[in-house]
C-alpha cells in the first residue's frame, strides 16, 4: 500500500510541475520552407502547413481578420525564434477574427502555425516587398523576458577597538 502512494506522490508532483511550466507547447509543422523562400517559389496552397516565428513588427485588425506583420528567424526545437540569428525574411500572418493588439504588442515574440495562402505585396520602409501569407490556425505568443538584474554582491571590511584592549577584525562578502 505505501508503494501504491509513492506512485501517487510522483503522479501528482509531475503534473503540478508541468503545470507550472511558462513555456508554450507549439504543434507540429514544417519547418523547412523560409519566408523568403515562399515568397520566391510560392509553394502550393493549402498543403502542408508550415510554421515560422519571430518577431512582430506592425499588427492590425481588419473587418473581419487581423494581420501581423513578422520579421522572421529560425526556430528552436520548441518553436521558439532565435532572435540572436539572422532574419530569414518577413511574412504576415493572418487569423480570423479579433486579435488583442495590446497583447500582441509590436515587439513580442510569436510562432505561427498554418497554411501558405498568398503573396501579399507591400512595403518595408520606401522598398517594395513581397510578403508570404500564413493564413493561421495558431499563433503562439511567447513570454516576454524578464530583464537582467544586476548581481547584488557587496564586499566589505570593518575594524574596532571594542573597548579596553579588545579588539576585533570583521570581513564581509
Amino acid at each position: 500500500m505505501i508503494q501504491v502512494g509513492r506512485h501517487w506522490s510522483l503522479i501528482i508532483l509531475l503534473s503540478l510541475l508541468q503545470a507550472c511550466s511558462t513555456q508554450p507547447v507549439v504543434p507540429a509543422a514544417d519547418r523547412s520552407i523560409t519566408p523568403k523562400q515562399a515568397a520566391d517559389t510560392q509553394p502550393a496552397s493549402g498543403e502542408t502547413p508550415l510554421q515560422w516565428g519571430g518577431v512582430i513588427v506592425e499588427n492590425r485588425n481588419l473587418r473581419q481578420t487581423t494581420e501581423v506583420q513578422i520579421l522572421a528567424f529560425p526556430l528552436d526545437e520548441d518553436g521558439r525564434p532565435e532572435t540572436d540569428a539572422t532574419s530569414i525574411g518577413r511574412f504576415i500572418a493572418r487569423l480570423p477574427g479579433y486579435l488583442e493588439l495590446e497583447e500582441y504588442a509590436v515587439g513580442r515574440m510569436v510562432t505561427a502555425t498554418g497554411r501558405f495562402s498568398a503573396i501579399h505585396e507591400g512595403m518595408v520602409a520606401d522598398s517594395s516587398y513581397s510578403f508570404p501569407v500564413l493564413t493561421c490556425d495558431e499563433l503562439t505568443l511567447w513570454p516576454e523576458s524578464e530583464p537582467r538584474r544586476k548581481p547584488r554582491i557587496h564586499f566589505g571590511f570593518g575594524a574596532s577597538s571594542g573597548g579596553r584592549g579588545y579588539g576585533s577584525i570583521g570581513i564581509s562578502f
